[in-house]
Order: structure tokens, then C-alpha cells, then sequence
């Protein structure tokens, strides 16, 4: 199965990958619809400002998120970056966040 995040390619990771915000929500609203051919769309609205839209079929899982992102390798984490944050990405495929 292929994976995508904001359009690149990245690594399957058996359990999924975390999410760390870089500026923290209160309240979130999800929802996922169910297409008739067995796709599915999820929804995750965040009063942070964040928005994430995962498509799901078959062949791939492709996810959307409107901020720029940093991909954890090793700790299988996303950081979703604000305005001003960096990203190192460390050799062991850590990263460490730079304000």
C-alpha cells in the first residue's frame, strides 16, 4: 500500500504515525464518509487552525494537511509546523524543531 503526505511519497509505518501540533487545540471535530466503492474521506478540523483530509482506497493513503509538516522516522511522529518553526532531520531520522 502506498502512503502520501502533502503529496511525497513516505514510509508505511505498522501503527500509524502521531501527530505532534506545534501549537496545542482544545477542540476538534472529525467525520468520515463512506463512499459506495469502499473509499472513505476523514475529515479533522482543529481550532488551532489545522485541517486534515485523508483519502483512503484500496491501493494508497493519501493525507492532506495545511501546514508545513516534519516526518519522524524513527519515533513515527508528524509535526505540524506554525509560521517561524524549523525542522532538523537528524541522521537516525529524528527530528529536532527549531522556533
Amino acid at each position: 500500500m502506498k502512503v502520501y503526505l502533502n503529496g511525497q511519497e513516505m514510509q508505511f509505518a505498522e501503527g500509524g504515525y502521531k501527530y505532534v501540533f506545534m501549537k496545542p487545540y482544545q477542540h476538534f471535530q472529525e467525520k468520515t464518509i463512506d463512499k459506495p466503492n469502499g473509499d472513505k474521506i476523514h475529515f479533522e478540523i482543529y481550532d488551532n487552525g489545522v485541517e486534515i483530509r485523508t483519502l483512503v482506497t484500496k491501493e494508497e493513503v493519501a493525507t492532506i494537511i495545511n501546514r508545513d509538516i516534519a516526518i519522524d522516522t524513527k519515533n513515527n511522529q508528524i509535526y505540524i509546523l506554525e509560521a517561524g518553526d524549523e525542522a532538523r532531520k537528524n541522521p537516525d531520522g529524528s527530528v529536532d524543531i527549531v522556533k
